[in-house]
């Protein structure tokens, strides 16, 4: 096992290393790097790019009237959809409304037609001890009301 990059296989190493190498040499300046050649043209500079193409420019208005509509038109969609189910749920609901109704109705036609019964009325009446009268008096005031009838139209 050897440690051949450590301090001490260094030491131990019979044939060191003399203390200089070379001699020093001076530093050697940098050499210098050849750029790519470039033409310089005349002309407006910054100024050239500035101004912006009639055609884009059309180009562009037409693209955003076209967004708008297409827009304009999917937010009447949506409108559309959501007042056409806010309708179908209103009916929905008024339909329920009825049905519950109608059947309420039936009950109370059948509860009528139970409780107003004469033979019910007559049992009961005979649970409470009632009975059926043996005369009745039938007063008949067709007279009277025509009499006071014309005797307001006079005195007008």
């Amino acid at each position: 096992m050897g440690y051949n990059t450590s301090n001490a296989a260094l030491a131990y190493d019979m044939n060191a290393m003399p203390a200089y190498r070379e001699t020093p040499q001076a530093p050697v300046a940098p050499r210098e790097q050849r750029t790519p050649r470039f033409d310089v043209y005349t002309g407006a500079g910054r100024q050239a790019n500035q101004a912006v193409s009639p055609v884009f420019m059309s180009v562009l208005k037409t693209f955003c009237i076209i967004a708008a509509i297409f827009m304009t038109i999917g937010v009447a969609r949506v409108a559309l959809a959501g007042a056409t189910a806010q309708v179908l749920n209103s009916n929905a609901a008024l339909t329920n409304t009825l049905e519950k109704a109608t059947d309420e109705s039936s009950d109370l036609e059948v509860m009528h037609s139970v409780y107003g019964a004469d033979t019910r009325i007559r049992d009961l009446a005979g649970a409470y001890g009632m009975v059926e009268p043996s005369e009745s008096v039938t007063l008949d005031f067709s007279q009277d009301a025509a009499a006071g009838a014309s005797s307001t139209t006079a005195a007008q």
